[in-house]
């Protein structure tokens, strides 16, 4: 009979240390004894998400964790794992693009980016989004805009002809303003797509300028949602994934339509609720008692948290801090429970001096109770030092993942 493991991925969980925090990390600020007892009594250490010196994204991040082997992540494009989160059945020709709802305007005759997320727009999008879709882009292509949480949404090209293998139009976290970066195409097969692309976020701009939800948003002193910034196009792809490779069942808890994407992508059982939110407002410990109900059917389940993501982009190291901490309050239930095995791993480091991902490596740990031979071990003060030192060796999320799974099984 397999064991029972939760493995809690906090998107973001890695940083550097922070002026405002007498240069500590927001983990190593925060105070976590529940983290800090499990990590002492198991195995710690640092994880190179996709490979040392690369800077993963969500997709990437989560998807290494979630099982995908590392020679397919490649494989694993943002545009149709959002599409898949957003309930979008790519058909065989479909292009999807990962697509923020973004503040533009007009200057010199070019567009330019003033806010990359439109002040983390949170509500009616799907209002924007619905007078975007079946747009006639010319030689039989269509293009539509879906939305899934806060700023983002995910545009799908329909038509004969297009190839994914574009670059991207956001400008990134950058210096802003910013013009829109024009979509190009990475050989001759991706022209039509390039065109196709920039098409739609020039009369995307000229539709949604004039919204009545962003009139409504400027005369309330927010930012308008006036246009569309695009990265990450792809097509429709399988996957083989590590947990089914050991015959094991998993489920995922998770409200980020990036996450719940790569869980039906996978072929995992999916837990959301109105409750499970891709922000600082979702109800963690709701995600954890959902995690709990879903064991008893499974023998792996994935929460996925992504609040410290967010501090970290905005840069909010005190924030960031605070979550940890109610992270922390919650895992109470995950610690009483006998013979769990719990996990806590991340997707990727987000500085918050920056804002931005970076390619330094993850704390993550794993405890065991009943895992034959573990070491006492010494006090640890769960965090990026004291994992730089610890009884786990520097690894990839695949490995880390690999030794999880072996625990389950073993």
């Amino acid at each position: 009979m397999n064991r029972k493991g939760i493995l809690l991925i906090l998107d973001g969980l890695g940083d550097l240390p922070a002026p405002s925090l007498d240069g500590l990390t927001p983990l190593e600020a925060a105070n976590t004894p529940v983290m800090n007892r499990l990590a002492s009594a198991g195995f710690h250490g640092l994880v190179d998400p996709i490979g040392p010196g690369l800077v993963p994204n969500t997709h990437s991040g989560c998807g290494a964790l979630m099982g995908v082997f590392p020679e397919e992540l490649g494989l694993l494009k943002r545009g149709p794992v959002e599409a898949s989160g957003a309930g979008q059945r790519l058909e065989p020709g479909d292009v999807a693009v990962r697509t923020n709802f973004a503040t533009l305007d007009s200057e010199n005759g070019r567009i330019v980016v003033l806010d990359r997320r439109a002040g983390r727009i949170t509500e009616n999008t799907e209002e924007l989004a619905s007078v975007l879709r079946g747009v006639d882009l010319g030689d039989g292509i269509t293009g539509s805009l879906w939305p899934t949480d806060q700023h983002r949404c995910v545009l799908v090209l329909s038509g004969p002809g297009l190839d994914p293998g574009v670059s991207d139009t956001d400008p990134g976290d950058g210096k802003l303003p910013a013009g829109v970066k024009r979509c190009s195409a990475d050989s001759g097969r991706g022209v039509l797509t390039a065109e196709k692309i920039n098409r739609f976020i020039e009369i995307a701009h000229s539709t949604l300028k004039t919204h009545p939800v962003n009139l409504d948003r400027t005369r309330r002193g927010l930012l308008p949602a006036n246009g569309i910034i695009t990265r990450g196009a792809g097509a429709g792809f399988s996957l083989r994934n590590a947990v089914t490779d050991k015959s094991l069942s998993a489920a995922v808890v998770a409200g980020c339509n990036t996450v719940i994407g790569l869980a039906r992508t996978l072929g995992y059982e999916l837990k959301t609720d109105s409750r499970f939110t891709a922000d600082a407002l979702t109800d963690v410990e709701a995600k954890l008692e959902a995690a709990l109900v879903a064991l008893q059917v499974h023998d792996l389940v994935y929460v996925h948290i992504k609040a410290p993501d967010l501090f970290g982009h905005d840069h909010q190291p005190e924030g960031k801090r605070m979550f940890l901490e109610r992270i922390d309050h919650a895992l109470r239930m995950l610690e009483a429970q006998p013979g769990l095995m719990i996990a806590i791993a991340a997707d990727h480091s987000t500085d918050c001096n920056s804002g931005s991902h970076t390619a330094d490596p993850v704390p993550a740990f794993f405890y065991a109770p009943s895992l034959s031979g573990q070491p006492a071990g010494a006090p640890v003060d769960f965090g990026e030092t004291a994992c730089a030192v610890g009884n786990m060796p520097r690894q990839t999320s695949h490995q880390f993942l690999s030794r999880v799974l072996e625990t389950l099984v073993n």
